[in-house]
């Protein structure tokens, strides 16, 4: 079985967000010297001040993830296709190996929407479409989004992990075995 290498984004994303509900705890119920002068996200002393950035920041948060999850998708579609001229092309004479150069520094140039995401035609076009809509949202994201343009869709980090890692699987690069 092939580890999914959006395991690891996952996972710091839940750490986060425990760790951003401990902090909610601790402001609601205001225990003692819990936050200090070196916390400054939280010098208000009113409840709702404090609750309204955790809420800002979890937004944010989800925000983020997706667009790490979306940079570690396409870093594994992008070295998966460079398996490909490798073997190939062996190494060994100059002209394969001009070849085979010029096309993995190629790989690193191409769209992902409109060139990676298509290579990839054991993948349902209802999911391709599904991903373009995260990558959308990425983009959206990742180019300064703003209260004036609302976002191309609305993903969610859960939402945006299980259609990368579907895309992932159909693409044959992601192997899931049930136990």
């Amino acid at each position: 079985m092939t580890s999914n290498p959006l395991d690891r984004v996952l996972k710091w994303y839940r750490t986060t967000l425990d760790s951003i509900r401990v902090t909610e705890r601790v402001v609601k119920q205001r225990i003692p010297r819990a936050i200090t002068n070196r916390h400054a996200s939280f010098k208000s002393d009113e409840i709702s001040d404090n609750i309204i950035a955790l809420e800002e920041a979890k937004k944010e948060l989800a925000r983020v993830v997706v667009l790490a999850l979306v940079a570690v998708f396409e870093r594994t579609l992008r070295d998966h296709l460079k398996l490909i001229p490798i073997a190939a092309l062996p190494p060994g004479d100059s002209q394969r190996d001009a070849v085979r150069e010029a096309m993995l520094d190629d790989i690193e140039y191409w769209n992902i929407t409109s060139r990676v995401l298509e290579l990839f035609p054991a993948v349902d076009a209802n999911l391709r479409g599904q991903v373009k809509q995260i990558l959308e949202y990425r983009n959206w994201v990742a180019h300064g989004h703003t209260i004036g343009n609302p976002p191309p869709s609305n993903v969610d980090p859960a939402q945006a992990y299980q259609r990368l890692s579907a895309y992932l699987t159909q693409a044959g690069i992601l192997f899931i075995t049930k136990a």
